[in-house]
C-alpha cells in the first residue's frame, strides 16, 4: 500500500523537474502567467515549494510501510500537503507579479 505514496512522491518529484530545469514552460494551470519573463520566475519560484508533498509522501510511505492499518488515514496528510503547496506558491505569486 506504501506504492500510492510513493507514486504521489514521485510524479510530484516529475513536476518539480520539469519546473525547475524547464521553466520556460507553462505547466501550472492555477497561475496566471502575465508575460515571458514573469514565466521563469514562477516556474522556479513554485519548484522548491512543492517539495513538500514529495517530503509528506515519503514519510507517509515509511509510516505505512511499518504500520500498513495507517494507509487510509495517512492520504489526509497527502491531500492537505498539497493544498498548501498551491497556498504557499499563490501567495507569493502576487510577490513575484510586482516585480
Amino acid at each position: 500500500m506504501a506504492s500510492i505514496y510513493l507514486l504521489i512522491g514521485v510524479l510530484f518529484l516529475g513536476i518539480v523537474v520539469l519546473l525547475y530545469f524547464l521553466p520556460k514552460r507553462r505547466i501550472l494551470n492555477f497561475v496566471d502567467y502575465d508575460g515571458q519573463a514573469s514565466i521563469v520566475r514562477i516556474n522556479r519560484h513554485a519548484a522548491p515549494r512543492l517539495l513538500l508533498p514529495v517530503a509528506v509522501s515519503a514519510g507517509c510511505a515509511y509510516i505505512v510501510d511499518m504500520r500498513p492499518e495507517l494507509a487510509v488515514p495517512l492520504l489526509f496528510p497527502t491531500i492537505i500537503s498539497i493544498l498548501v503547496a498551491v497556498v504557499w506558491i499563490s501567495a507569493g505569486l502576487t510577490r513575484l507579479k510586482d516585480r
